[in-house]
């Protein structure tokens, strides 16, 4: 059975609303604690096996995705839950083209927006921030010197990805979701994403090819939130100092 996941979350682009008390450290117990994480491995079609973030969009990926769904829709070998599922995640791949178009008129910026990730390169560190206040730190490994990561200071847009590889810079697979688990695309090809076991020890010092790794228990906890609180009211900094 054909399988793709999508993790998206739309909001009214038009009004920031205040934030709601968010107890935080239950939600993150909560989430930790939860293993779910038992997906089979299995191939993921649209890998891109030639992707570089330095210079690919994934505008060109996401229009394939799109073309490949709308095509495997008219095929007769599939069940009718399979056909189903390729229903459904088109439906979603559509609000997000819909949606991404909107994020920029949202008023919030930086540390205004409810869920705010703040990198420091120089200290290899993600600093969460949550209604304004600093709940929590991760340390990433973001681009050695020819892949370097560069200064992002944006609204992400998108689109969110529980599973998805690189086959460019392989690294292992995560519990069947790829090389680059819980991937939150910034910019252009640029993520923050979950690593792989190997890479573990290199967190908290340069390692990646341009985007920003986690843990993916940490990765997985910032996928979520975003889901919750949505591209719309998140933002993201990459900077070498604050």
């Amino acid at each position: 059975m054909l399988v793709i996941f999508f993790g998206f979350s739309c909001v009214n682009p038009e009004k920031r609303t205040p934030a709601k008390p968010f107890e935080y450290n239950a939600f993150k117990d909560s989430l930790l604690s939860a293993n779910k994480d038992t997906i089979p491995d299995s191939s993921n079609f649209f890998d891109n096996g030639n992707f570089d973030p330095r210079v690919d969009s994934l505008d060109k990926l996401l229009v394939n995705i799109d073309t490949l769904l709308k095509q495997l829709k008219r095929l007769d070998s599939f069940s009718t839950d399979e056909k189903k599922a390729i229903l459904e995640n088109i439906k979603t791949l559509d609000s997000f083209y819909k949606q991404s178009t909107k994020a920029d008129t949202f008023n919030c910026r930086e540390n205004t927006c409810d869920l705010y990730a703040h990198v420091i390169k120089s200290k290899q560190l993600l600093f969460l921030y949550i209604g304004g206040e600093l709940k929590d730190s991760f340390p990433v490994s973001t681009g050695i010197k020819k892949y370097k990561t560069p200064d992002i200071n944006v609204r992400p847009r998108g689109p969110l990805l529980i599973k998805y590889t690189s086959r460019k810079f392989p690294g292992g697979n995560y519990k069947g979701l790829g090389n680059m688990p819980y991937a939150v695309f910034i910019k252009g090809g640029y993520a923050i994403h979950g690593t792989t076991p190997g890479n573990f020890s290199k967190l908290g010092r340069v390692a990646s090819h341009g985007c920003i790794r986690l843990h993916p228990d940490n990765a997985r906890l910032f996928f979520e939130l975003v889901k919750i609180y949505g591209l719309s009211n998140t933002w993201v900094k990459v900077s070498d100092s604050l």
